[in-house]
């Protein structure tokens, strides 16, 4: 992959590289780590694990609020009304995607840059006390998430699977790049099943974000939720089903138990750049108008996630009053996955194998939860149901478009200018492609 995709300078190649570790995670009780730059290609004094897995962590989180903001506005979840920037509500909206524009290049290269330290985590020689087996199953793990959200926006066009930093690496196709992330899961389920039986510790700590899944055995639990939102994906249903039945979803459980980004001011730390108060002076991150519109009355998903303005937020003939409201602080976490969407996902693949009875029971404990009547499943109703379910209790996590696409519905999303289109994949980035 060439990560270099702000520019092509090797003086702001350089700095890129210094600036990439400066947001670094603070681990639990956020003490400040002092340490020599992991990226260091030589390895000739590579730094621990516990440095590399830290930086990782702090990796996921750069450019994830330009990830989320992009694929929700394709599926029109959100508005970012951002008169400094109109290629949210002009390129996003009517298309086409500059191949080498931010919008596409900042997730895609930070995304790959994740993979790249993976794959460094993985060179480093053996240290004491460092399960190697967890070491795979963690890197591996966190490799299939990043290339996953990269085939989110691509899609049609695929991946990268092969980590080069050589332009000529060829792009796979999309089943092969599911085909990748699957195998990359799946091995490292094996590994994390092994370092559970030596100790069930990985030898490196983990943030406050992993909590509950900071060692091997509930690691892996994590890792089979990824592996069924993949499997969901692909419509292979019962593999789905297996996978759920090994990960953390659990009824009895808050819905909103699982794995997130965290973040916080402290020094050389990030915050949560998706954060905006909704009763601020004005406001670019806005609901859809239709997300008000479409909400079922006294649907609690619609009312504690959006705040109604007594003003209307204008821009580029859009408009909405709806506020955002997912976030308390610049320091509250975003889920990576999580309980409620577990249910979802099992309800989705009981729908897919006509097992209509298991899939409504699932739908309606997250109803209840959003203050709702609880619904009767039907062939005719199912999908309808599962669709409106995730729109509202998956809001701002990432979903709509890929939910739409997968069932070939993005036709249905609302257009609210003369010209406006909805995008189906991203381009390739100009710059991962020869010639580009």
């Amino acid at each position: 992959m060439n990560t270099n995709l702000f520019s092509r300078s090797r003086i702001t190649q350089k700095w890129i590289h210094r600036l990439l570790w400066l947001p670094l995670l603070a681990l639990i009780g956020c003490q400040d780590l002092d340490f020599t730059d992991p990226n260091d290609p030589t390895l000739d004094n590579p730094p621990s694990a516990q440095k590399i897995v830290t930086g990782i962590e702090a990796g996921l989180r750069i450019d994830y609020a330009i990830y989320l903001r992009v694929v929700e506005i394709l599926g029109r979840q959100v508005y970012y009304l951002e008169p400094a920037d109109p290629r949210y509500t002009g390129e996003l909206l009517r298309g086409p995607i500059d191949a080498g524009g931010f919008l596409l290049t900042r997730s895609w290269g930070s995304r790959y840059r994740v993979v790249k330290n993976c794959t460094q985590l993985l060179a480093l020689p053996a240290e004491r006390n460092v399960s190697e087996p967890g070491k795979r199953g963690f890197a591996n793990t966190i490799t299939a998430y990043q290339l996953l959200l990269n085939l989110n926006m691509t899609h049609d066009n695929g991946v990268k699977i092969v980590f080069s930093d050589d332009v000529n690496t060829p792009f796979v196709t999309r089943d092969q790049s599911f085909a990748e992330i699957v195998r990359l899961l799946d091995a490292a389920n094996a590994d994390l099943a092994t370092a559970a039986t030596q100790g069930d510790n990985f030898g490196f700590a983990l943030s406050s974000g992993f909590a509950g899944f900071d060692k091997p055995s509930t690691f892996a639990r994590f890792n089979r939720a990824l592996r069924a939102r993949v499997a969901v994906y692909q419509q292979d249903w019962n593999t789905a089903l297996t996978a759920l039945n090994n990960s953390f979803l659990n009824v009895a459980a808050p819905l909103r138990l699982g794995v997130y980004h965290v973040y916080s001011t402290g020094a050389n730390d990030q915050t949560n750049e998706t954060w905006e108060s909704p009763t601020a002076a004005s406001v670019k991150l806005v609901a859809h108008p239709s997300f008000q519109r479409d909400a079922a009355p006294g649907d609690t998903r619609f009312s504690t996630k959006t705040f109604v303005r007594p003003d209307t937020i204008l821009f580029d003939n859009l408009s909405s009053n709806l506020a955002v409201n997912i976030l308390t602080s610049s320091t509250d976490p975003l889920p990576i996955i999580r309980n409620e969407e577990l249910i979802l996902l099992r309800a989705e693949a009981n729908i897919g194998l006509g097992v209509l009875g298991a899939a409504q029971d699932d739908i309606n404990i997250v109803r209840q939860a959003a203050g709702l009547g609880p619904v009767t499943l039907t062939a005719a109703n199912a999908l309808n149901q599962l669709l409106y379910e995730k729109r509202y209790s998956l809001f701002m996590e990432g979903h709509r478009w890929i939910d739409m696409r997968r069932y070939d519905r993005l036709n249905v999303l609302p257009l609210d200018r003369g010209g406006d289109i909805v995008v189906r994949s991203m381009p390739r980035p100009e710059s991962e492609v020869t010639g580009g």
